[in-house]
């Protein structure tokens, strides 16, 4: 346990560093030429400007808006769709993963075949399908099934978090059955059979613990994965979040401090998950 602290604390001013490196890259050059103490000036300068967050201006259609208090309620609705849709795609993959292993073997491979062509489908074509769905479905029994734009005081959940949420089930479903396929060819597999322990009760309580551990060290790829696809569902749905305050802004302060406020909940998030697999497994 101490030796996860010491690395994850090395690994989070590293990490910082970098970030803040990276902040200051378009200060690296003049038009097309590089200018090594302009990069460095720049970095001071972000240094100072970040010092003093509450001086930082955004600027929207309505006029410029100090970035903080503002920037809590963008940054918040930007990680409550991002993580309700890990946490939702990975309880939807468990109970499919274990509804699917009881099924005959036949029925399964079709399963898997269905669920690797929709793997392949992009997440734009996804997210605009629903929408032109919910659109027909309107025009059709002018019932409004969910909000699909968020407006000023109205913010749109179900269907942005929906939409970040197909993906990443498919692949960690993907990455539970084969898991759990190698987890039955263990020997003491055959040891629980031999003791009479039905097949359902292995399941649950050998192989399941054990696959969801690969899924644990899988989920940074699994949530970095769906960061990037967060802009995209943040542009399709109008939702003013992180992403999107980025990408229209493009200043170096605003930048470094979105990214720094979307790293530091992740990387502690994952640092909690290891020491959890630390515990399960003795991680050395």
């Amino acid at each position: 346990m101490p030796y996860i602290l010491r690395d994850s604390m090395l690994s989070l001013i590293l990490s910082v560093i970098g970030i803040i490196l990276l902040g200051a890259v378009p200060f690296m050059f003049t038009g097309m030429t590089f200018n090594t103490s302009g990069y460095m000036n720049g970095i001071a300068e972000l240094f100072k400007t970040m010092i003093s967050p509450g001086e930082i201006m955004y600027f929207t259609q309505s006029g410029p808006y100090p970035l903080f208090p503002n920037m809590w309620g963008i940054y918040g609705y930007s990680l409550t769709i991002l993580f309700s849709a890990f946490f939702i795609a990975l309880l939807v993959a468990l109970v499919f993963a274990l509804i699917i292993f009881m099924l005959p073997s036949r029925l399964k491979d079709k399963i898997r075949v269905f669920s690797f062509v929709f793997e392949s489908i992009p997440d734009v074509l996804i997210a605009i399908g629903i929408q032109f769905f919910i659109i027909w479905f309107f025009k059709k029994t002018n019932i409004l099934l969910f909000q699909i734009v968020s407006l000023y005081d109205q913010k749109t959940y179900a269907i942005p978090i929906f939409c970040l949420t197909v993906l990443p089930t498919l692949l960690i479903l993907r990455i539970l059955l084969f898991n759990m396929e190698e987890e039955l060819k263990k020997q003491y597999i055959d040891t629980a059979k031999s003791k009479g322990i039905g097949g359902f009760r292995i399941l649950w309580r050998h192989v399941l613990p054990n696959t969801l551990l690969s899924v644990f060290h899988q989920s940074r790829n699994i949530l970095w994965f769906m960061l990037s696809n967060l802009l995209m569902v943040e542009y399709l749905f109008n939702i003013y979040g992180i992403t999107t305050l980025v990408r229209e802004m493009g200043n170096p302060a605003i930048f470094t401090i979105s990214m720094l406020l979307l790293f530091v909940p992740m990387f502690l998030f994952f640092t909690v998950l290891r020491m959890i697999t630390y515990k399960w497994v003795g991680e050395k």
